[in-house]
């Protein structure tokens, strides 16, 4: 038995664009979305080898493990597979939940990544994984890729892509509130709908085929969210953060997910290093990721 830790990291994501197309017959809702890996945000899973079982701690959180998105990883890979090594993991926390981010789908997903190389795994085809992984929650797919992707369905239809991001600083900022995710659909179902709110960010990014760098396969694509327009009157926090943001120097902010966290994106990267500064002495956390 192995006692040496293998340390991996489970990097958050951002939504880019998020349309909601609309309410399936079981209940979920199909979206048309951009998920963008945020790397420097991230959770750690420290895991180490044991008899049997598979048992996790957390500083953070006191939550049983068989209620966690690792365990049920785990425990799924094992039906699926008759793998069952005995693991402990270390899990230190560094994504906020109810952020919009995807910290516990990340945790997910990078567990299954690490079952499925492990040297005495008998593994899954990546459609079998990808499969598997949907089950534990419609974004925990698109952490297995390593790339930006399109997504459709309720979020497990993914086409890897590319953003052209050179030259901007992104800041991711946390404000301290969590929006349920449940209640935001519910919201969104019940309001008519605001076809303009995606001329209210007229900042663009373009996204392109990951195998087609040509004009052709180019799209245009500006910042939008459709939870936006129920959560920003409903929660003032996460309204105010998008307009200091903007106001202060952003060339363009949107809500990630269902909320809370806003991303936001710099073409001066003193003035976005300026405006965390600022933000960090308010105690509202924020991360700086820089783009070449």
């Amino acid at each position: 038995m192995n006692n040496t830790a293998t340390i991996l990291t489970a990097p958050a994501k951002v939504n880019l664009y998020l349309k909601i197309v609309g309410k399936r017959e079981d209940g979920y809702h199909e979206l048309d979305t951009l998920f963008l890996p945020f790397p420097a945000l991230a959770d750690t899973l420290a895991i180490t080898e044991k008899a049997e079982g598979c048992s996790i701690h957390c500083e953070d959180f006191d939550l049983p493990a068989e209620d966690n998105l690792i365990y049920k990883a785990w425990d799924k890979y094992a039906q699926a597979t008759g793998f069952r090594p005995g693991l402990h993991i270390e899990l230190t926390k560094k994504t906020p939940t109810g952020a919009g981010l995807g910290g516990g789908s990340s945790d997910a997903a990078t567990m299954l990544r690490f079952l499925n190389s492990h040297p005495h795994s008998p593994g899954m085809e990546h459609e079998a994984l990808n499969a598997l992984a949907a089950g534990l929650g419609a974004d925990v797919p698109f952490f297995l890729l390593d790339g930006p992707a399109w997504a459709k369905g309720i979020g497990e239809i993914l086409t890897p892509c590319e953003v052209d991001l050179s030259g901007l600083t992104a800041l991711l900022v946390c404000p301290d509130v969590h929006v349920n995710t449940a209640w935001a659909y519910k919201a969104w179902s019940g309001v008519v709908r605001t076809e303009n709110l995606q001329k209210t960010n007229p900042f663009y990014l373009t996204t392109f085929d990951s195998s087609n760098n040509k004009a052709s396969s180019k799209t245009r694509v500006t910042l939008f969210n459709d939870f936006e327009q129920v959560v920003l009157p409903e929660f003032s926090v996460i309204r105010q953060t998008k307009e200091f943001l903007l106001k202060n120097g952003a060339n363009g902010a949107v809500m990630s997910g269902s909320g809370a966290s806003i991303i936001s994106f710099f073409k001066d990267r003193t003035l976005a290093q300026k405006v965390s500064s600022e933000l960090k002495a308010d105690n509202v956390p924020s991360v700086i990721h820089y783009f070449s």
